[in-house]
């Protein structure tokens, strides 16, 4: 039993030496890229680009890590975009001006307009005629009430078929104007559902009067809402929804008609994807789908009806399809074909995401790297409020540079310079000698196993040599329990009483 132990132990140690070598072989990262740092922060930030994602091996960015130019790991936090706080949204209903093309220069009072004592519009004359109305003018400010800002126009267009462009302009005094903002709107029947785009995205400026030029052909304008936001909107998280893009990702066609496949070709956390139709003029349902690998079931994230309509020197498209984040990398749209689906032609994807931000403490000496790449690698990322520990100063801004070459990320892992190499070395040191250890113990077991078998078979045959009849059981049964006693003392002693017995029997007998 004691060698069993000692055996057992000796192959727990075996089994931890070797997980904790697999532990540091996962820590070698599979790509370095540098990083550009202003002199003399202590905290630095760097939005990570596409490139880490591509190369990340989790989806949790759980790879990533920063190094000093010791080759030193440093603390660092990994922090997703936040959601952007919005102040409530209201929507207006505006009214409108149409105004001639003569107005549409004009550095004054539009023409059949009158500005009021509170500086509201007032209209003097019959709106022109539909072939000369080619602007509307909307006064802000009176129609909602001195709020804030409009963030977008909503228009909704009487028509059953509309599609053209619309361009936007602000002022405040009627005579300096500034580009607001554009769209194409789109009004189409199909297969008795309706096809709508109808809001103006604005950039947020505040304006009294916003002028609509309709730059394809006027619609018949059944009304207008204004999106209307609060002054006390962060204007600072608005940047925060800023999204990065990875375009020209085609999609292959699957083995059913109207299936598509794609992958995004990294753990981008997608929450937009914009599909490019390969031809003008489709209409057409679509599914989307998205699983983490082959071992993943499908699971649905969007729906929508795609389009790709075209109209003289307009051309109009679907809108990026909205979903949660997704680091899954692989995608499956399904298209209805029951009306033809999305014809012949590659259909081309383009995904989007906000990127994480990552915060590093620059300790030690320049320079310093970013590594990612390692599936078995455990995320080491701390929070954002224990790596700063209410640190006043405000991280710098730091930049991703090129990707640093092999040899350079080899040197970067030479035992001068990595601090696990003297460990890795007295892993495997440990390792040989437990396995030494282990084939002696083996040796000294076998070698035991023979020496008992040699004794065992010199009883037998002496106790057959010997003994007759009787004697001769009693003295094999004499070698046997002698065999057996080597094993346990208990054993021999119940061997020898039983053989003493029997000798005195017979010899009895011959008396």
């Amino acid at each position: 039993m004691k060698r069993v132990l000692i055996v057992t132990g000796w192959c727990l140690a075996i089994s931890s030496v070797w997980v904790s070598t697999a532990a540091v072989a996962a820590d070698r990262l599979a790509q370095r890229f540098a990083l550009e740092l202003e002199s003399g922060a202590a905290y630095y930030s760097v939005t990570l680009p596409a490139a880490v994602y591509a190369a990340s091996q989790r989806s949790d960015l759980g790879d990533v890590r920063v190094f000093n130019g010791a080759g030193e790991p440093v603390p660092y936090s990994l922090d997703a975009p936040r959601e952007p706080s919005r102040a409530p949204v209201t929507l207006h209903p505006v009214g409108w001006f149409p105004l001639p093309p003569a107005a549409r220069g004009s550095t004054g009072v539009p023409l059949g307009e009158t500005i009021a004592a509170d500086g509201s519009l007032r209209a003097t004359s019959a709106p022109p005629d539909r072939a000369q109305h080619d602007a509307d003018l909307i006064d802000v400010a009176r129609e909602t009430r001195g709020e804030a800002r409009v963030d977008a126009l909503v228009v909704h267009v009487r028509d059953d078929n509309y599609q053209g462009r619309v361009s936007v302009e602000s002022s405040d005094d009627l005579r300096n104007w500034q580009p607001a903002g554009e769209a194409q709107l789109l009004k189409v029947s199909y297969n008795g559902s309706t096809l709508s785009q109808d809001r103006i995205e604005l950039n947020g400026r505040r304006a009294r009067y916003l002028r609509l030029h309709w730059l394809d052909g006027t619609p018949y304008i059944e009304s207008i809402d204004a999106q209307v936001q609060a002054a006390s909107a962060d204007n600072a998280q608005r940047a925060d929804t800023q999204w990065e893009w990875r375009e020209g990702i085609v999609a292959h066609a699957g083995p059913k008609a109207g299936e598509y496949f794609f992958e995004t070709g990294g753990p981008y956390p997608v929450d937009r994807l914009r599909l490019n139709l390969p031809q003008p003029n489709t209409v057409a349902p679509a599914v989307v789908y998205s699983r983490a690998g082959l071992e993943s079931s499908w699971k649905e994230v969007s729906s929508a009806t795609l389009f790709r309509l075209h109209n003289g020197t307009v051309e109009q498209s679907n809108p990026s399809l909205e979903m949660a984040p997704d680091t899954d990398r692989q995608w499956r749209v399904v298209v209805d074909t029951r009306n033809g689906g999305l014809g012949s032609g590659t259909l081309t994807v383009a995904a989007g995401w906000r990127p994480a931000t990552l915060t590093f403490v620059a300790r030690g000496a320049a320079p310093f790297t970013l590594g990612v790449g390692s599936a078995a690698a455990v995320s080491s990322a701390v929070s954002r409020a224990d790596l700063l520990m209410g640190a006043s100063s405000v991280a710098a801004t730091a930049r991703l540079g090129e990707v640093l070459p092999a040899e350079q990320d080899a040197d970067a892992q030479s035992p001068g310079s990595d601090p696990d190499a003297m460990r890795r070395y007295i892993l495997w040191a440990a390792l040989l000698l437990a396995v030494g250890s282990l084939g002696a113990i083996a040796w000294r077991l076998a070698r035991g196993a023979q020496v008992q078998a040699g004794a065992r078979a010199g009883d037998v045959a002496g106790g057959v040599t010997d003994g007759g009849g009787g004697s001769g059981v009693a003295g094999s049964a004499g070698g046997l329990a002698g065999g057996v006693a080597s094993e346990s003392g208990a054993a021999s002693a119940i061997a020898d009483d039983a053989g003493a017995a029997s000798a005195d029997g017979q010899s009895t007998g011959k008396n």
